[in-house]
């Protein structure tokens, strides 16, 4: 993991906004966005569906662009530089869709490593900690369209923890998860953030903040 300089921020949101046209029709998905994200920190964002959560996290790791304000990812500004972001971010935006049901949890795991910057034996020792860590081993042979939702969800949570990233960006991380799922979630998450890595999460349930030193709260008109 790369450690950035203590003045630097994980994350920068400067009244930030998206908007979408349809039919000829403006529609606002995230309005006047602003908060700070600093190296080991984790910040929750906590709204109803609808409110603009998951819309910030793709702003966030360069999926979208802003259409107002200024969104910065250690030091690269999302507009400009998102190939630069993309590499040092890990990203789960949920289990659905997000893997190739066809191939097995290993292959996917593989895949998205390498997408990270991983090769080599690199690679399959980040694959074998990351399953060791949640659990995954019974199914790295298993196709990923097999797998049950709660192993689904600990399955996205580990490929956003490839590549060593300094900046995590989950998308209702603890989605499915039963009460085991949700420990092992938790303190692999815990342990990234005291070795100095961000968190951003996006939940629609308080109680799942409980470890955020910051909650930002979006809202729906």
């Amino acid at each position: 993991m790369r450690v950035m300089g203590s003045a630097m921020k994980a994350l920068e949101f400067t009244g930030v906004g998206k908007h979408f046209l349809r039919r000829g029709q403006r529609l606002d998905a995230l309005r006047d966005l602003s908060f700070t994200v600093a190296p080991g920190e984790a910040a929750a964002l906590i709204g109803p569906n609808g409110a603009g959560k998951s819309t910030a996290l793709r702003i966030a790791t360069g999926l979208l662009k802003p259409s107002l304000g200024r969104a910065v990812v250690c030091g690269f500004n999302v507009t400009h530089r998102a190939a630069h972001v993309r590499r040092r971010v890990g990203v789960s935006l949920g289990a659905e869709r997000s893997f190739y049901v066809r191939l097995t949890t290993r292959m996917n795991l593989a895949f998205f490593g390498r997408l990270a910057g991983l090769s080599g034996r690199g690679l399959s020792s980040a694959i074998d900690r990351v399953a060791e860590e949640l659990c995954l081993e019974p199914w790295l042979n298993v196709r990923a369209g097999r797998l049950s939702r709660g192993t689904g969800s600990r399955l996205a949570v580990a490929r956003a923890f490839l590549g060593g990233p300094e900046l995590l960006l989950l998308d209702e991380p603890f989605a499915s998860l039963d009460v085991v799922g949700c420990a092992l979630v938790c303190s692999a998450i815990e342990r990234r953030l005291k070795d100095g890595c961000a968190l951003v999460m996006a939940t629609h349930r308080m109680g799942e903040s409980r470890f955020c030193e910051q909650v930002v709260e979006l809202g729906c008109e």
